[in-house]
């Protein structure tokens, strides 16, 4: 069976967009930076009674993260957690509102506080910027600010 068969969403680098059902040319929401921008668009599809297809014999192949230079390894992995926990409030505020963001991602961010204080009491530098980003990102969500982190790729 290789016929086309429908689903509530479908991750970002498996897409082919109809242009057409999207009013002025408004894919994406600009404000994601990473994580989540294709769970939003493909629940603003659902929302418009439109479909959602995947298509079992289409091959695609996902590096993720592949074309980043492993020297810049460290800082991509801080760039992901400040992210993702962002967007995971980012979208569930735009999406369900500010006491399901809330919900979703308040034990994250305390548990991120508790490991940051024990990398930081173990010195384990790395893991402590890790926790720490995970607490800005979540903090930035909480208060408003856009996504605004970027990893560091000076030499």
């Amino acid at each position: 069976m290789n016929n086309p068969f429908k689903v509530e969403w479908i991750d970002g680098f498996a897409m082919l967009l109809n242009k057409k059902k999207f009013k002025n040319n408004i894919f994406f929401d600009e404000n994601f930076f990473l994580y989540l921008e294709n769970s939003d668009i493909c629940l603003r599809v659902n929302k418009k009674g439109e479909s959602i297809y995947v298509i079992p014999g289409a091959k695609i192949k996902h590096r993720g993260g592949k074309t980043v230079d492993t020297k810049y390894e460290n800082e991509v992995e801080l760039s992901r957690n400040w992210h993702w926990i962002w967007s995971k409030f980012y979208f569930n505020k735009k999406n369900f509102g500010f006491i399901k963001a809330l919900r979703e991602c308040l034990m994250t961010y305390l548990t991120s506080i508790v490991k940051f204080i024990f990398y930081f009491i173990i010195r384990n530098n790395f893991k402590k910027k890790i926790y720490f980003n995970r607490t800005s990102g979540f903090y930035n969500a909480l208060t408003g600010k856009s996504s605004w982190y970027r990893p560091n790729l000076n030499d």
